[in-house]
């Protein structure tokens, strides 16, 4: 197997590995956000796992679910590019790029706000710079001619 194939053979090990975890972390965020599970309210265990609260005031909140669907999205496309990672190469880019920016402004966030955003170190932030890295460092590199 020469290099650039062994690097294909790893991105596709790599989305498969993130195209799991996305889909049953996110999936059981959306089933948890929806369902009001109290481990994800205030004072919940798992309340860390989102940047909002369950409730905005009366109302339930509406940009979690949001954020949560594009990733478990995101996370089932993870597994049609690993298939075939050379045809979705402007997937791949475009989510290198996006889940970089994602990740530095949510550490520029949470580093403002640590006393309620320090476990974000340990959850989303790496997730997005994990994603990014990942692609990054094992996307095919362009040949020129």
């Amino acid at each position: 197997m020469t290099d650039p194939q062994r690097r294909l053979a790893a991105l596709s090990l790599f989305l498969r590995i993130y195209g799991v975890v996305s889909v049953l972390l996110f999936g059981w965020l959306l089933i948890g956000f929806a369902t009001r599970a109290p481990i994800l309210a205030d004072g919940g265990s798992h309340h860390s796992t989102l940047w909002n609260e369950l409730q905005c005031g009366a109302e339930p909140c509406h940009v979690p679910p949001m954020l949560l669907i594009v990733y478990f999205v995101w996370g089932v496309f993870f597994f049609l590019a690993a298939r075939k990672p050379l045809a979705h190469a402007s997937f791949l880019t475009f989510t290198m790029w996006a889940n970089l920016a994602h990740g530095l402004l949510m550490g520029a966030q949470a580093a403002t706000m640590m006393d309620h955003y320090a476990m974000k170190w340990f959850t989303d932030i790496p997730y997005c710079l994990v994603l990014a890295l990942g692609i990054y460092v094992l996307r095919p590199k362009r040949q020129t001619d």
